[in-house]
């Protein structure tokens, strides 16, 4: 009874301590829910920050700052000999002082944390913004999350504050956890592409970093990065995360509780508290800093990867980031050519590294056709038909279409690095395992025309146009614009339903030959008013069905730029300097033309910027913009539309 007032009476006496941290928690909770009450409408385009859940941004930015302001300042008496020798002078063991001061902070965050995001959701209810049934789980999950994500932040901060013995290395020590692994990772993937310019994605590295990046692992968990909130926030999209961030949670607690009842009282040499603390940063960035040089030299490489530069990288970088470091982690420029040993170890590490990656590098090569189960393929010239990533997660090519598409890309795409006049093509290939490789080739100029036998499978149009899966477009409205004029159709359900069903019977005929010689003349927008997501599609000069049906509701769908009244055209043609490593655009002439006779001749050339989406296919002049003023249909308005010119 006696030890547990007395350790009441230190909880109390660390409070006292965090006075000021206290107060700023419940100013800046205050001030939420302060501005949340004035609002009195729901603004136009407003879409995270007054939402109730997880994925609000105020609360996230919250989460993060205290948890690093409190990690930092959760013992402050170890900043000072003396004061450290009073506190572990008093009857109470290391573990308990520990212990005190996690709790606190634990519930001087999480105490007006919870009160304030309760205060949101009565207010949102009160508003209108939410109702008690649909959102109160996502309430409580937005609390759990906050919380969890504020201990993850608070652990990483304690951890730095804990190893390092002065600030401005504690807070070296803190981007490096919080940014080092992310990095890492990125560098990875950016090595395996220059050695390798078959790879495209790993689907490894890609979870690696989602769950080893401290800041992507606490974007996963809340969901901040997607605009749903509220009820339309999904535990079980979010639930890995939050089970990874809490069992970081619990592994740097436990850590930090050792590192604290193990650390030395009195200051040691050195900016560190313990001796592997300093090689971990030492070869923790030498390798990230190795791996950036080393991928940067590559822009000097002439016909692909270049192992003399990786070389050059290593045996001339390496000495270079070894004296830096020496200087950084001493605290002394004269440290610059000491730690030979150090040198000769970094230099095989980087070598060790850099070989890895060389063996790894192979891992861009064509499978086997017996373990391929589908095939998805895109062409990212083609930009209209929607994004390339999006296309291979929906695109399955199998059964007897898949040999056929194997041996295509087998003998027409090359693995080599690009070249001149050659299109890049990328390639998911799902395996008889479950998993999943990603690969990049490239597509002769030459051979362009033999994709006109993947094109017109079906299989791949069901993947690059999201308007041959739409089943229905009962709760969609329909908008045109042709790149000068848009309109939103008024149409019932069974007309839209008509409409679509013509657009995606011409979708169906569509050949590869029409994308590359022709521009699309206008633009079908299916709008979702139940949150399903916008869906679009481009109108080209074959779609008769579509045209005809948009005639029938009085849409002059075939009128191009030269059909419509032109005041004047602004020409602005721009010269463009390369270098090795930039370019550099500018304006070089601007002329007005206004004589009848040449903007009709001008006009029959133009095709509005909007719709030149595959522009290299049906190729544009880049280096001259075209500013058309012209009169609407009423003739009654002068507006203005920027277009390019076919070459």
């Amino acid at each position: 009874m006696n030890g547990l007032r007395r350790f009441t009476g230190l909880l109390k006496e660390d409070l006292k301590s965090k006075m000021g941290m206290i107060a700023a928690v419940w100013y800046s909770m205050g001030m939420f829910c302060l501005v949340f009450s004035m609002k009195t409408t729901f603004p136009t385009g407003e879409v995270r920050s007054l939402y109730v859940g997880p994925a609000n941004t105020s609360f996230f930015a919250a989460m993060v700052l205290f948890g690093i302001l409190m990690g930092a300042g959760a013992f402050r008496f170890l900043r000072s000999e003396p004061a450290t020798d009073l506190y572990f002078g008093l009857p109470f063991t290391r573990r308990q002082l520990f212990v005190a001061g996690w709790i606190n902070n634990l519930f001087i965050f999480a105490v007006p944390l919870i009160l304030c995001r309760l205060c949101f959701f009565r207010i949102s209810l009160a508003m209108g913004y939410s109702r008690y049934e649909e959102s109160v789980f996502s309430v409580w999950m937005g609390c759990l999350v906050s919380v969890l994500g504020f201990l993850f932040v608070l652990g990483l901060s304690m951890t730095a504050y804990l190893l390092a013995q002065n600030d401005g290395y504690r807070i070296g020590l803190f981007v490096l956890f919080l940014a080092g692994p992310g990095v890492g990772l990125r560098l990875s993937e950016r090595m395996l592409e220059e050695i390798s310019p078959s790879f495209y994605r790993s689907e490894l590295l890609e979870r690696l970093e989602v769950y080893l990046s401290p800041l992507s692992l606490l974007s996963g968990a809340s969901g901040v990065q997607d605009y749903a909130d509220g009820v339309y926030w999904l535990l079980e999209e979010h639930l890995p995360y939050i089970m990874v961030l809490a069992g970081a949670v619990f592994v740097l607690t436990a850590i930090n509780l050792v590192i604290f009842c193990i650390r030395p009282a009195e200051r040691t040499n050195g900016m560190f508290t313990f001796r592997f603390v300093e090689w971990v940063v030492r070869y923790g960035c030498l390798i990230l800093a190795g791996l950036w040089l080393a991928s940067g030299l590559q822009v000097f490489a002439v016909g692909g990867f270049s192992g003399a530069l990786c070389g050059i990288a290593v045996l001339f970088g390496v000495p270079v980031l070894h004296g830096l470091l020496n200087m950084i982690l001493a605290f002394d420029a004269r440290k610059f050519v000491s730690a030979k040993w150090h040198l000769l170890a970094e230099i095989g590490v980087m070598f060790l590294v850099l070989a890895l990656f060389s063996t790894l590098g192979g891992g861009g090569q064509m499978p086997d056709r017996e373990e391929i189960r589908s095939i998805a393929v895109t062409l990212p010239a083609l930009a209209s038909g929607g994004d390339s990533e999006t296309a291979l997660e929906q695109m399955r090519i199998e059964g007897d279409a898949l040999p056929g598409v194997y041996e295509w890309i087998e003998f027409i795409c090359e693995a080599r690095g690009r070249e001149k006049d050659s299109y890049e093509l990328l390639v998911k290939y799902e395996l008889e395992g479950g998993q999943s490789k990603y690969c990049r080739y490239w597509l002769p100029g030459y051979a362009l025309d033999t994709f006109e036998e993947i094109f017109a499978r079906k299989e791949y149009k069901l993947g690059i146009y999201a308007a041959l899966r739409m089943d229905s477009a009962k709760y969609y409205e329909v908008r045109w614009t042709n790149g000068t004029e848009q309109y939103t159709l008024d149409l019932d359900g069974q007309e839209r339903q008509a409409l679509l069903a013509a657009y995606q019977e011409d979708l169906e005929e569509l050949s590869f030959a029409q994308i590359r010689l022709r521009t699309p003349l206008g633009r079908l927008d299916f709008v979702s008013t139940k949150n399903q997501g916008d869906i679009s599609g481009y109108i080209y000069p074959g779609f008769s069905r579509t045209l005809r049906t948009l005639a029938h509701y009085d849409i002059a769908a075939r009128k191009q730029i030269e059909d419509y009244e032109i005041v004047r055209i602004v020409v602005d043609r721009y010269l463009m300097k390369e270098g090795l490593l930039y370019h550099v655009r500018y304006l070089a002439d601007q002329q007005t033309i206004t004589a009848p006779r040449k903007i009709g001749e001008l006009a029959e050339e133009l095709y509005a910027e909007e719709l030149c989406v595959d522009q290299q296919l049906h190729q544009k002049d880049q280096n001259t913009e075209y500013t058309v003023y012209y009169r609407d249909s009423a003739g009654r308005t002068v507006n203005s539309v920027k277009c390019l010119k076919g070459l």
